[in-house]
């Protein structure tokens, strides 16, 4: 779905889905998430999290839902020429089963709706879902908004 579309285009793409690769979560990638969200031993108290029952493996429920960008990044579902897109935000998020440093992960994504808000944005929901590869279970499901812009329209 990245060739290029127009805003016509898009709003025709309800129902269709995405499956990405998979990615490998490894430990380097929660201290580099530590490390991003402050989460370091010098600014707070992180001995809730090594106390855990499920060990200091388990790979924290928002590193996961910033897989979205990584995502997305990747393999862009959408693409407008001189058009750009942002993060409206969330409607749902639930982290529906363990992951622990290790485990590959992929999303899919479905395009859920289209609705055209002025004549130069759209704003769309996806429905996304976290899988594991070792068990094939969801372990994050989450509904996400983003308005896409037509950039050349909007000069």
């Amino acid at each position: 779905m990245s060739t290029e579309q127009t805003l016509d285009d898009i709003q025709g793409l309800t129902g269709q889905s995405e499956t990405s690769a998979w990615l490998q979560i490894d430990e380097s990638h929660l201290k580099d998430f530590g490390r991003a969200s402050y989460l370091e031993p010098d600014r707070v108290d992180l001995t809730p999290s090594r106390n855990h029952a499920m060990g200091p493996t388990l790979v924290d429920g928002f590193l996961m839902l910033s897989l979205l960008v990584y995502f997305d990044f990747s393999s862009q579902l959408f693409r407008t020429p001189g058009g750009y897109a942002f993060n409206y935000g969330l409607d749902r998020v639930r982290f529906t089963k363990p992951v622990f440093a290790g485990d590959s992960v992929r999303l899919k994504r479905t395009v859920v709706d289209v609705v055209r808000k002025s004549p130069t944005r759209l704003l769309v929901t996806l429905d996304c879902e976290l899988e594991m590869q070792s068990t094939g279970e969801t372990a994050m499901v989450a509904r996400w908004l983003y308005m896409i812009v037509d950039g050349q329209g909007e000069e």
